[in-house]
């Protein structure tokens, strides 16, 4: 293919590719300032999919945050659909592991920590990474990480051919609800992140089925073993299996809460007892028959546990049942003695 691209990038070698796209090196002719150019394979786009794409790349390039990749340049060209971002001069996750190195417990959370505060930065705008793999999360020469490679074009891997393909490929980290043909949301971010957690603190790769099987296994349950989890700190092995919940309801509710966690060693106090419930409350009950319903956590002996309070309305409620059962007994009476004469 022709190595000059929009008369601004010179393509270099070929970096990495999927069902979907080639990602190649590049330089920003005049400068050669190394850059990151990924090309989307034409069979895999359409007219209205290339119109969300080019406004998805203007929202992307408005994102500025130290742990995100900077997306550059974005269009379509002769080539196909393009983007172009960053050059991270670091080292992925994913080296780490290749090379054999350790990470362990403290350096692991560390990394989450700081992917964590990129994520709830990038969720409050409505972005969802919808990608997250060792391969993707940077180590710079500073030291601080960096996410890269957030997807664009999710309504591409909609191809049940390609979802098989990515499925079978590269499918490890992505979540229950994925795996099952929803779309990636905030929380599919977190179990991601979740099992690359594990990987970092363990020091060895989630142990999956082959192929398809082992991935749809995610359906029927956890991930982890007892047996995989027993080896981790216990507050890491409470985060981690909090995170990587099969019910999205289940896990943190926010990237903000999963690095409070973190950070305290501790799972929030809604969760020592019955994770998610009052979450899972919330989204569907708010209100009853015009009764407010406020929910109170209790003393830290009674973590996890519930309070329901009923407002003002809950008098008046007991006044109208008791006048409606007393008028029903009224009628009753009414009805048997007029029935009897």
């Amino acid at each position: 293919m022709e190595n000059i691209l929009k008369s601004r990038y010179r393509i270099g070698k070929k970096v990495s590719e999927n069902p979907f796209s080639v990602t190649y090196m590049g330089f920003l002719i005049g400068t050669e300032k190394p850059v990151i150019v990924k090309i989307y394979k034409r069979g895999t786009l359409n007219s209205s999919l290339i119109k969300s794409m080019k406004q998805r790349v203007k929202d992307f390039a408005l994102l500025a945050h130290h742990g995100a990749a900077k997306l550059l340049d974005g269009d379509y060209g002769w080539q196909g659909f393009y983007y172009v971002r960053e050059y991270i001069d670091g080292v992925s996750v994913q080296e780490l592991f290749e090379r054999g190195e350790k990470i362990g417990a403290e350096k692991a959370a560390a990394i989450a920590d700081q992917a964590l505060e990129t994520l709830a930065v990038t969720h409050a705008k409505g972005i969802i990474h919808g990608a997250l793999k060792p391969s993707n999360i940077f180590l710079d020469s500073q030291g601080l990480v960096k996410l890269a490679d957030f997807v664009i074009e999710g309504e591409i891997k909609s191809a049940l051919p390609q979802r098989i393909q990515e499925i079978v490929e590269n499918a490890k980290y992505a979540s229950p609800e994925e795996l099952s043909g929803e779309p990636a949301t905030f929380a599919s971010d977190l179990y991601s992140l979740g099992i690359i957690l594990y990987e970092m603190t363990a020091g060895k790769p989630v142990r999956l089925a082959a192929g398809i099987s082992g991935n749809l296994g995610k359906l029927q349950g956890g991930v982890f073993s007892k047996e995989e989890l027993a080896a981790l700190p216990g507050y890491l092995k409470e985060i981690i299996s909090k995170a990587t919940a099969k019910d999205q309801l289940l896990r943190f509710a926010s990237a903000a809460e999963f690095r409070q966690s973190l950070e305290r060693k501790a799972l929030p106090r809604t969760a020592r007892g019955e994770p998610g419930l009052a979450r899972v409350f919330e989204s569907v009950v708010t209100q009853y028959g015009g009764e407010e319903i406020t929910i109170e956590s209790e003393s830290l002996q009674d973590v996890g546990r519930l309070k329901l309070r009923w407002g003002k309305e809950k008098h008046r409620n007991f006044l109208l049942a008791a006048i409606l059962l007393a008028a029903v007994a009224i009628g009753v009476l009414y009805a048997f003695f007029l029935g009897n004469n």
